[in-house]
Parts: C-alpha cells; structure tokens; sequence
C-alpha cells in the first residue's frame, strides 16, 4: 500500500472490480475499503469503473442485483467527490465471450477506448 501514498494530482488510478467480487458477503467491505481509499487521496484522479452485468446469468439473478445494488451504492460516493469520476461499463451481450462473463477482445477494446477518453 505504500507505492499509493505519494500519488498527486499529476496522477490517475483507475479501479474496477469484477461482478465475480460483488455479492451479499464481501459488497459491504469493498465499498467500504473503496471508500477508505478515495478519502485518503483527495488530490489524486480516481476513475472508477461500474461492475458489469453478468451475461452467463439471467437478467433477473441475485447476483445481477447485487451487482445493480453495488453500482447505485458506488455512484452515490464517489458523486460528491471533484476527482472521482464514474464510468458505466453498460456493453451488449456481444462484447462478451461465449459464456457471458468474461469480455472479448472487442469488449476489452471497447472499454480500453471508454478509459482513454475519460
């Protein structure tokens, strides 16, 4: 955790976290450890990602919900902050593979391109 404490506003971190990582145990944690980490570094660009929908599941999974959940909790943090902005990875079933969890090299590309950007 040390190589985090001199980072300045000439810096940036990206964070994103996974759907796998979302579910009723450790969402409270993670967003309080996220949290925690953006409080502590008010002078450094934070872009944060959204977690994205899981397309290996229904629409209407617990999961997929928490997942909702988890977002809606996430953007309300970091909105009140200037240097944290919050980046909706909302892609078409078709930029991910074959099973719908993970993303293909056209998803991976699409979010590369949404990062660079922002």
């Amino acid at each position: 955790m040390k190589k985090y404490l001199n980072l300045t506003s000439d810096d940036a971190v990206v964070i994103w976290g996974g759907s796998s990582d979302v579910n009723r145990n450790k969402k409270s944690l993670g967003l309080k450890h996220l949290k925690n980490f953006i409080n502590d570094r008010s002078n450094t660009n934070i872009l944060a990602l959204a977690a994205p929908h899981r397309h290996d599941l229904q629409e209407t999974s617990c999961i997929n919900n928490e997942v909702q959940v988890f977002n809606k909790k996430l953007y309300k943090i970091f909105k009140k902050r200037d240097n944290v902005k919050m980046l909706d990875i909302s892609l078409h079933r078709n930029n991910f593979t074959q099973r719908g969890l993970h993303l293909n090299a056209i998803g991976k590309g699409k979010v590369a391109e949404m990062i660079a950007t922002s």
